[in-house]
């Protein structure tokens, strides 16, 4: 698996702290309290909540969660500069449909003596096929070219063609997956004061369910396209796309891009639709990407049950006919009627 993250600029036209703690550990670690704040009738509900793509760990009260985490995992951004390592990501609290998200940015920063490099790195090393390059880019509307500026502007509700493309120097062919994605004010994500998910729970498109947002078809396996439909937020300012992407050299069930059909009210799994119940999960929490054990069709299911009935009635019936012939009838077969035992003497 090859994974990189990215983000784009355009213009849309039309702390307290005492509720966050965070621990950065020593050992890659970060123990994170978070209280969102909600409103005086709402409660908590941690199927809700997310670190980048993780869940919490488990509630500390009614009112608190709490992450333990990898800074590996969940979708941390890092950035390596000459005197210091950074590892920014972004709590979620999704109220909808009845009020926005609650967000918080999450930052551990630890001194490091690595040369400079870049922030956003588009380029990753395959260890058996030299580098993988990524790309992010805002389309024209029939996806056959680059948009002519680099920071277009959108009027509020239309659409936005946006492309991610994997490129290798082999010729086997790679699958390219979106597995979070995050409109925010600033080009670093940490300072952002205003943040939006719009891919979340690794693949669902979330803004697919609130309006007309869809990925279209694929062309090829290394390609993934986007139509996003522009929403309200931070009207007038520069607004940055940042994407998290991963490649593979196979297509894989438990990678997803899942989209909602509006007039069908359901989700819908890109690549192939009837296999839509890896985003059964795109309303909730999705566990490590698609939850394996919906891999068994309904058939399968009924037929594993109906196997475990058979076989628990078929040894029921084996012990009543031991128990038959060995203790009942085994046990008594001297006994023989009073009434026999009159007529012969």
């Amino acid at each position: 698996m090859i994974s990189g993250r990215l983000l784009l600029m355009f213009v849309a036209t039309a702390m307290a702290q005492n509720d966050l703690f965070v621990d950065c550990g020593g050992d890659d670690s970060v123990t994170i309290r978070w209280r969102p704040r909600l409103d005086l009738f709402q409660k908590l509900d941690p199927s809700r909540a997310l670190l980048g793509n993780c869940p919490p760990s488990f509630t500390v009260s009614d009112y608190t969660l709490l992450f333990y985490v990898l800074l590996r995992d969940c979708g941390f951004l890092k950035q390596v500069t000459a005197d210091r390592v950074t590892y920014s990501n972004m709590l979620i609290y999704d109220r909808r449909p009845e009020q926005p998200f609650i967000s918080r940015s999450v930052q551990c920063v630890y001194d490091s003596t690595v040369s400079k490099t870049t922030a956003f790195s588009a380029v990753e090393e395959d260890e058996n096929d030299g580098p993988v390059a990524f790309s992010l880019e805002l389309m024209n509307s029939e996806f056959s070219a680059p948009a002519l500026s680099s920071a277009p502007r959108f009027w509020l509700g239309s659409v936005i063609p946006i492309r991610a493309v994997v490129e290798s120097q082999t010729h086997r062919p790679l699958w390219i997956y979106m597995k979070s994605c995050v409109a925010a004010t600033d080009a670093d994500i940490s300072r952002a004061p205003q943040v939006h998910p719009i891919i979340i729970n690794a693949g669902c498109l979330t803004e697919s369910k609130s309006g007309n947002s869809s990925f279209l078809p694929r062309r090829h396996p290394a390609e993934m396209r986007l139509y996003l439909q522009a929403f309200k937020f931070a009207l007038g300012q520069n607004i940055f796309l940042h994407c998290d992407l991963e490649a593979w050299d196979v297509q894989r069930m438990d990678r997803k891009a899942c989209h909602y059909m509006q007039q069908q009210r359901r989700w819908e799994l890109l690549d192939d639709p009837s296999q839509s119940y890896a985003c059964s999960c795109c309303d909730s929490t999705c566990f490590g990407g698609t939850d394996s054990t919906k891999g068994l069709t309904e058939a399968s299911v009924w037929l594993l049950a109906f196997s475990v009935a058979a076989a628990l009635v078929t040894v029921m019936g084996v012990l009543a006919v031991s128990y038959y012939l060995c203790f009942w009838r085994g046990g008594r077969l001297g006994y023989r009627p009073s009434r026999d035992l009159l007529t012969k003497y």
